[in-house]
């Protein structure tokens, strides 16, 4: 590598939203994001309130009830 054309590589502290914070190496010092591995629901388990909250399942099965698709029925 050619010196001194590359940027520091130092430790760097990352911020979460919810107050979640830790250590880390980057060109910068600080890094600030919205989601983390504490509070994205993938990570910690916990389904997110926006899908429950909003009944987005209830409201397409209420819109689509009866319909057959093409399917056949028993007679």
């Amino acid at each position: 590598m050619k010196k001194e054309i590359h940027p520091a590589y130092q430790e760097c502290k990352v911020s979460c939203a919810c107050g979640n914070s830790f250590v880390t190496s980057s060109t910068s010092k600080e890094i600030r994001v919205s989601v983390c591995s504490q509070c994205h629901p993938f990570y910690s388990g916990k389904r997110g309130s926006r899908i429950v909250s909003d009944g987005r399942l209830e409201k397409f099965q209420k819109k689509y009830a009866g319909m057959n698709y093409g399917q056949k029925t028993e007679v």
